[in-house]
């Protein structure tokens, strides 16, 4: 309140209530505008030195990727690192017993170790993982069923037609079973 009667005085004019609203509003964009966005985080401008603000062309992963205890600043010190690699085979960074739900609802525990940045993507996972495998091919079997009925005309038509409906189904069903004898 004694801001804005010295800024009635200055101006020597009658602030009204949106006058006085507007006010605030700025100067509570000032205040926001001498922040700075590190990270996802805000931080006042001189909070800290040591503060770096994250380019934003990079990703930083941040995580617990280890079931180890965290390490301590005596275990740190000795340690320079001068490229990922010698980071990911000092820490040796791994996740076990990650719980996965199975197609009938059942848990599956499995384990996952990181070598590089690249073990974090999803084709790398798949790659670790029994389960996640096996539910990938299912899912690259069907795409590739829907690639061939949206391509193949005479399969459409099939389809659209009960008659031939059936009889595709039987094919398939004895291709089935013909498959299923012979292991």
């Amino acid at each position: 309140m004694r801001f804005f009667r010295w800024l009635k005085s200055l101006l020597n004019t009658d602030i009204t209530p949106k006058k006085q609203q507007e006010v605030s509003n700025t100067i509570i964009n000032r205040r926001t505008m001498a922040r700075k966005t590190v990270i996802s985080k805000v931080v006042e401008e001189n909070a800290q030195d040591g503060v770096i603000e994250f380019p934003q062309n990079r990703t930083l992963y941040v995580d617990q990727f280890t079931d180890a205890a965290p390490n301590t600043d005596e275990d740190r010190e000795g340690f320079k690192a001068k490229s990922m690699k010698e980071v990911f085979e000092h820490f040796q960074p791994s996740k076990e017993g990650v719980t996965l739900s199975t197609e009938e609802g059942g848990a599956v525990y499995e384990d996952f170790q990181f070598k590089q940045m690249k073990d974090f993507e999803d084709e790398q996972l798949i790659a670790q993982s029994e389960l996640l495998s096996g539910k990938k091919s299912k899912i690259d079997a069907y795409n590739s069923v829907i690639r061939q009925l949206e391509k193949n005309k005479t399969l459409r038509n099939a389809l659209k037609n009960d008659a031939a409906h059936e009889d595709l189904k039987n094919a398939l069903k004895s291709l089935l079973a013909e498959l299923e004898d012979a292991d």
